[in-house]
C-alpha cells in the first residue's frame, strides 16, 4: 500500500518526545487491515516493503485482493530520478512524477510521547514506546496512534500504527497496520529496478503525495 504514512509522521509540533529514526536500510512486512467508511468496504492486503535511506529509494511489493483474485503490484519510489513505477501483475506499468522530498522515517519532535509499555508476555517482554500525532494534507487528516521499538543506539523501527481519516471533519476511513519480521539489509537490491515495460511509455502528470485509505486510492493507480 504506502509509503505508508511513515514518512509523514510528525507534522504539528506536539511536546513530550523522544526523537528516534529508522535504520538506513531495511525490508520487512505489513499486514494492513482498513475499512473505508463510505463505501463501506473493508480490505487486508500483505505488503513487502524495502527503504533504502541512503539511496533514496523505497519500494513495496503489496497483494491486492479484487474480489477472489490476488492483485500483485509493486511500487517503486526513486527520489533521485523524481520517478514512481506502479507495476501490477509484473508486466503493466504507469510512470509518474515524484514531486516530493525524500524524508527518512523517524519519530521527530512533532510527535506527542505517551509513555511505554511491554508486549507479549514476561518471557518475550519487548519493550514498545507509544505516540500520536495529527497529520495533515490539504483537506485530509490522519489521527494517528503508533508503537516504535527502540533499538541500540537510538534507532527505532515500527510495531503499529492506527490511523482515523478524516475529509472536511467527516471521517472516511480507519486501518490498522501491524509491522514485522525487519532485517536490516537489503539483499537483492534488484527490487529498486523497474521492468523495461516501464521504459516503453511514460505517463507523467500531477502525483499527490501518498497517504493511506481512499485519499491514496484516489491518487495512485493501482
Amino acid at each position: 500500500m504506502y509509503q505508508l504514512l511513515l514518512v509523514a509522521l510528525g507534522v504539528l509540533h506536539l511536546p513530550y518526545s523522544r526523537p528516534c529514526c529508522s535504520p538506513n536500510v531495511l525490508q520487512g512486512d505489513i499486514m494492513v487491515y482498513g475499512y473505508v467508511t463510505e463505501e463501506k468496504k473493508s480490505y487486508q492486503n500483505m505488503v513487502k516493503v524495502y527503504y533504502d535511506a541512503d539511496e533514496k529509494k523505497v519500494a513495496k511489493k503489496t497483494t491486492v485482493m479484487m474480489g477472489n483474485k490476488p492483485t500483485e503490484v509493486l511500487t517503486i519510489d526513486d527520489y533521485v530520478k523524481g520517478k514512481r513505477y506502479v507495476i501490477t501483475n509484473g508486466n503493466t506499468c504507469n510512470v509518474t512524477e515524484l514531486k516530493e522530498q525524500f524524508e527518512k522515517i523517524c519519530v521527530t519532535p512533532n510527535a506527542k510521547f505517551l509513555g511505554s509499555t511491554v508486549l507479549g508476555n514476561t518471557n518475550t517482554n519487548m519493550r514498545v514506546d507509544m505516540y500520536s500525532a495529527n497529520i495533515r494534507r490539504g483537506e485530509i487528516s490522519f489521527e494517528t496512534s503508533f508503537m516504535v521499538t527502540p533499538m541500540d543506539g537510538g534507532d527505532c523501527t515500527l510495531v503499529g500504527v492506527v490511523a482515523n481519516g478524516k475529509e472536511e471533519g467527516n471521517l472516511f476511513m480507519m486501518e490498522t497496520s501491524i509491522y514485522s519480521n525487519f532485517t536490516f539489509e537489503i539483499p537483492d537490491k534488484s527490487v529498486f529496478k523497474p521492468p523495461s515495460e516501464c521504459f516503453r511509455y511514460e505517463s507523467m502528470g500531477n502525483l499527490l503525495f501518498e497517504v493511506i485509505g481512499r485519499y491514496r486510492q484516489k491518487n495512485v493507480n493501482y
